[in-house]
């Protein structure tokens, strides 16, 4: 027994050893060894294959990887497709588990409020509690980082570094981003890019609550987008919208949209259901819809008791009815009755899964 346990520790050993050596080579290129499953490798978790607003130009892929010490992501992307013309920006919102920012459904701070580098406003379908944004200007060096922190009850940007087109490191220091990487490496044609992009590298540290760092197990809200450089959005974000061709303008309600609007990427097992297929397991639905008076909605909440959120918001985001709060399990059923003519959005979370559908109340 003595000899048995004493292999299996040495082999438990090994495997920490090379868990902690696992790491990403920081320099805007997800390489092929780079791929793949487990610690030390990204996993694709959401693609952009719609139409592109700003010709040949945008977003490919969204990659998301983890070390002993880092959260990895790899924005496979396009934003500068020319050696002249105006500056344009790639955008990461993220929500952490140990911080507080903004909530969902509010308006995020910017421009004259302040946060310069991110000037976009738009209203999120997740809470954030960090913005980052890459800046692409003309020349060869014109590349720029920058975070923005919605966490406390005066948001703040700070700079973060020049980078370069072919990959130039860029390491924050002096804030609450100590120690993260950027790195951007530009492919002209966003048709023909398969790898190149923006990459991030985020101490699990910084995600933490201040005092213990994220760790297997916890979750990262993450949403992209490719803007203009004065922070209007094209068509291409991630996650992707259904059928969605001409750019979304300046500061969009995401939580007008069907769906939710954000990809929820947990450590040590990768990203969770996409809302379509959260809504099928669920046996969500509202009916009738359209609807000309009272329509009913219906889920099944499976296995034992989990915490569940009902709730119908009107075409400006706005919340307007609580349906379900609480504690539940087994087949579920509320009326729909009341409503003023519109469309709405029914939004249903249980547990950690989320999924919404449009109604339309004549």
């Amino acid at each position: 027994m003595k000899n048995t346990f004493t292999l299996f520790g040495t082999a438990a050993l090994a495997l920490a050893a090379l868990s902690a050596q696992a790491q990403f080579t920081v320099d805007g290129t997800a390489s092929a060894a780079e791929i793949g499953t487990g610690i030390g490798k990204y996993q694709q978790v959401a693609t952009y294959t719609g139409a592109h607003s700003d010709a040949d130009r945008g977003l490919k892929a969204l990659y998301v990887g983890y070390t002993a010490t880092t959260l990895n992501i790899m924005l496979v992307s396009s934003a500068d497709a020319a050696t002249s013309g105006p500056y344009k920006a790639l955008v990461m919102y993220l929500n952490t588990p140990g911080r507080t920012g903004t909530a969902a459904g509010t308006r995020l701070a910017g421009g004259g409020d302040g946060l310069s580098p991110l000037k976009h406003r738009p209203t999120m379908d997740l809470e954030v509690d960090y913005g980052l944004r890459m800046s692409i200007g003309p020349g060869g060096t014109d590349v720029y980082f920058s975070r923005a922190s919605y966490v406390g009850t005066t948001p703040s940007d700070t700079y973060l570094g020049q980078g370069s087109k072919t990959g130039g490191l860029v390491t924050a220091s002096g804030n609450d981003f100590a120690g993260a990487k950027m790195a951007y490496n530009n492919t002209a044609s966003v048709a023909a890019n398969t790898s190149t992009g923006w990459e991030v590298e985020i101490p699990l540290s910084v995600l933490g609550n201040g005092t213990t760092p994220l760790a297997v197990g916890g979750r990262v809200d993450l949403f992209a987008a490719y803007t203009d450089g004065d922070g209007i959005f094209t068509t291409d974000v991630i996650p992707q919208i259904s059928g969605q061709t001409t750019a979304l303008g300046a500061d969009p309600n995401f939580t007008t949209i069907a769906g939710t609007q954000a990809l929820a990427y947990v450590i040590g097992t990768g990203v969770l259901a996409k809302h379509e297929q959260v809504a099928t397991k669920l046996q969500f639905g509202v009916y009738p819809n359209p609807a000309n008076g009272a329509a009913r909605v219906s889920y099944v909440v499976p296995g034992a008791q989990q915490n569940v959120e009902l709730a119908v918001y009107n075409a400006m985001g706005q919340r307007v009815r609580d349906l379900a709060a609480g504690s539940q399990t087994g087949p579920q059923q509320y009326s729909l009755a009341n409503l003023s003519a519109g469309t709405y959005l029914v939004k249903l979370r249980v547990g950690d899964q989320s999924t919404s559908q449009k109604v339309v109340v004549q």
